[in-house]
């Protein structure tokens, strides 16, 4: 699995775990991780939260050969991998809808966004997107917004730019400046794009669709 692509892990948040199943991954989490979970007040975010954590821990092990990493977050909520001598990389979680996903990359940094397509109004749209995006989207049809919705985010979610209100985070003009970054867009079903952003060499995105069973091989 290890290679200088950037890997994608797509992951359905399926059916309500049962009890046993829920034992199972939730055992190979932290307590502190269990805890906040637990918080959680419908199913399926609870869901959402427990699966995204199997995923990043078994993502990331065959990297960090030590099933005792320590994953912590920034000022800015942001997670990354404590201080480790065999990680030089970064890893980005996302999801929505029916889909859980993960990014990794083995150096710089990488972010990652999926959105369910759902209507959204006026003020969202105003809200979200800057002036010159908005005028693009202009007529055209919803997926076009959460295009550019997914991409605001996986270029904020590396890191690498100022917090800012989202409309004045126009990414044409990040598209057009900031050669030094790569962005690739997908859809994992027709109602599920997803983007993913990244600052090192690498020059495509390797897309792995799981299922829960094997986050526990």
């Amino acid at each position: 699995m290890i290679t200088n692509d950037i890997q994608l892990f797509a992951l359905p948040l399926g059916a309500r775990l049962s009890s046993a199943e829920w034992d199972v991954f939730n055992k190979i989490l932290p307590s502190n991780v269990q805890r906040k979970i637990r918080q959680y007040k419908h199913w399926q975010d609870r869901q959402r939260a427990l699966l995204g954590n199997a995923l990043i821990r078994w993502a990331l092990l065959p990297f960090l050969n030590d099933a005792t990493f320590h994953i912590t977050h920034d000022s800015h909520g942001r997670p990354y991998v404590a201080s480790h001598q065999h990680w030089e990389g970064d890893f980005n979680l996302s999801h929505s809808g029916n889909w859980i996903v993960l990014a990794v990359a083995t150096n710089g940094r990488v972010g990652i966004d999926v959105e369910e397509i759902k209507p959204v109004n006026d003020e969202i749209m105003h809200y979200a997107l800057s002036m010159q995006e908005l005028l693009v989207t202009l007529h055209q049809p919803l997926h076009v917004f959460y295009e550019f919705w997914t991409l605001k985010e996986a270029l904020y979610k590396t890191g690498l730019f100022p917090i800012m209100s989202p409309h004045l985070f126009d990414t044409m003009d990040i598209k057009r400046t900031r050669v030094d970054l790569s962005t690739q867009l997908l859809y994992l079903d027709q109602r599920h794009p997803v983007t993913i952003c990244w600052n090192n060499l690498s020059t495509g995105v390797k897309l792995t669709t799981l299922n829960k069973h094997q986050l526990l091989q």
